[in-house]
């Protein structure tokens, strides 16, 4: 086997591992978030803003509450943007290990020294990467999804209240 075989097969093999690591990497950003998600009350986040809020005069008010849902919405989009990249990027990245796959199926092929059992394998073992891809693209999409529209619920939920809680107190 020539060694641009050699190096392309580990390549696509390479790449099967790097996608089995983004796996669990999404995987485990998704478990944190709809833990935290979950956990995340925000009666009681609304009384701790609001006894924050007394301590501010009427001009800083305003101020805080801006510094605070900064940092709220940090929080909340925590490893989102990972889940956005990986549900992007993934499908392509398992698309060029079975473009190198399918290479190498090619290459045995053309030189004799495999015969059809052994390229149908190359060839399925090539598509099982875009398979992977997609195993890891579509969960950290639909994830992304909901998380994002828990997160902008929630502080639109805080806002409103806020904006109540202010106008009853002037």
């Amino acid at each position: 086997m020539p060694l641009w075989m050699i190096v392309v097969e580990w390549s696509s093999r390479l790449i099967l591992l790097i996608m089995i690591g983004l796996s669990v990497w999404s995987f485990a950003i998704i478990i944190e978030r709809n833990r935290f998600l979950k956990a995340f009350d925000v009666d009681e986040e609304f009384k701790g803003i609001k006894s924050q809020a007394s301590k501010f005069s009427r001009d800083n008010i305003q101020f805080g509450l801006t510094r605070y849902f900064y940092s709220l919405q940090t929080k909340l989009q925590k490893g989102l943007g990972v889940l956005g990249t990986l549900g992007s990027t993934t499908p392509f990245i398992g698309l060029l290990g079975t473009i190198l796959g399918i290479i190498v199926a090619f290459g045995e092929l053309s030189a004799g020294s495999a015969g059809t059992n052994a390229i149908m394998f190359s060839l399925a073992e090539a598509l099982i990467l875009t398979a992977v891809g997609l195993f890891v693209a579509i969960p950290a999409v639909i994830s992304f999804n909901v998380f994002s529209k828990k997160s902008k619920l929630i502080i639109s939920d805080l806002q409103s209240r806020l904006d109540e809680y202010i106008a009853l107190e002037k």
